[in-house]
């Protein structure tokens, strides 16, 4: 049984070898380095792939479709960079108009509020609107209605 074991391990050691020269060799071939470096650039579709490969080869075989696909691909970035710029734009502005939506529908609601209270006019619709809007635009009117109402009126002599 060892006499057939040995040819086979032979075959092993010698298919091993044979690799690791072809990988030793491949290192030392310039071809088979471009190669690898434009199967790389094309397996990862970037820009900065397609430039690394243009300033290692600059004379190699792929150099016009390098460039060629480097600079689609500069265009494609640039697009999405402009897409996104317009997006954020668009949303600071949706933004800015919902931040003035809400203060004006602040303001009706402070206003209606307040129409509420003097048509009222009683201590308590007055502390009803001071209990809602405490720093409203009526807040210090409020203040003195409640102040007037809570005075006793002058005892007029007939």
């Amino acid at each position: 049984m060892d006499l057939v074991r040995k040819p086979a391990m032979n075959r092993s050691r010698k298919l091993l070898l044979a690799i690791v020269a072809l990988v030793v060799l491949a290192d030392f071939l310039p071809v088979t380095r471009e190669e690898f470096s434009w199967w790389w650039a094309q397996s990862h579709d970037h820009s900065a792939d397609y430039l690394h490969y243009l300033s290692d080869w600059p004379k190699g075989r792929h150099v016009v479709a390098a460039r060629t696909f480097f600079e689609e691909r500069q265009r494609a970035e640039l697009k999405r960079t402009q897409i996104r710029q317009a997006y954020l734009a668009a949303s600071q502005v949706k933004s800015n108009t919902d931040a003035a939506n809400r203060r004006e529908q602040r303001l009706r609601r402070d206003g209606f509020f307040w129409k509420q209270a003097t048509t009222a006019n009683t201590i308590e619709s007055y502390n009803d609107y001071l209990r809602e809007y405490p720093q409203g635009g009526y807040a210090a009117q409020a203040r003195q209605k409640i102040q007037a109402l809570r005075e006793p009126a002058p005892a007029t002599d007939k």
